[in-house]
């Protein structure tokens, strides 16, 4: 049951990983990049071999759609490399599961006995921390991105022109700014609500 599971999420989050990348959601001249929202609620609801398979999915799934829908955009060199599409995303899930599982550990609600029983003192508590571990979770998923991403094409493609555009650290910081402000304050949002929900489903469907 537990196996069948864990195969229909990593399915479904596949299929979004699919559909947020040759489907993209632009604000004008902002992308929102929900792409990357199967990485971070995978990191917060499996384990570190499901989250880092998903990475990979949504890496490999984004560098095909550098080749395919988007080869003919001006920067697609800079995304057909692998360093550039594939180890940022792989990374954000690490970084996103380290923090989310670290910070539980360290910020676990007080629990006490009741007639012989482990109980939860603060139900409150737990609600309430479980979210703030989230949102900590997801903002740091969202940073690394945005750093690795910038770094690996400054890193490889630093004072090399493509069309009227040079990559160079005043481009990185121009390209990522308006993006990464808005990720960072959305995702936050909409990844806590998505994986309490998921866990609240879960757990009635285990009981």
């Amino acid at each position: 049951m537990k196996k069948s599971k864990r195969i229909a999420l990593m399915a479904f989050m596949l299929a979004l990983i699919i559909i947020f990348n040759f489907v993209p959601i632009s604000f004008g001249p902002v992308t929102l990049g929900l792409m990357i929202l199967p990485v971070l609620i995978m990191a917060q609801m499996e384990d570190l071999k499901m989250t880092v398979v998903t990475g990979l999915l949504l890496g490999v799934t984004n560098l095909i759609s550098w080749y395919t829908v988007k080869a003919g955009a001006l920067l697609a060199p800079v995304f057909q490399n692998p360093l550039v599409c594939i180890l940022p995303r792989v990374m954000i899930g690490i970084v996103a599961y380290a923090v989310y599982h670290l910070l539980s550990k360290l910020l676990r609600p007080k629990y006490g006995e009741v007639d012989g029983q482990e109980v939860l003192l603060n139900k409150k508590q737990l609600f309430v921390s479980e979210k703030a571990i989230s949102v900590a979770a997801t903002a740091c998923g969202v940073l690394t991105n945005t750093l690795l991403v910038g770094l690996m094409a400054l890193l490889l493609f630093k004072g090399q022109t493509f069309g009227s555009t040079a990559i160079s650290a005043q481009w990185i910081a121009t390209l990522f700014s308006v993006n990464f402000v808005i990720e960072v304050i959305a995702f936050p949002i909409i990844v806590p609500a998505i994986v309490f929900a998921l866990k609240k489903i879960d757990r009635k469907t285990t009981v």
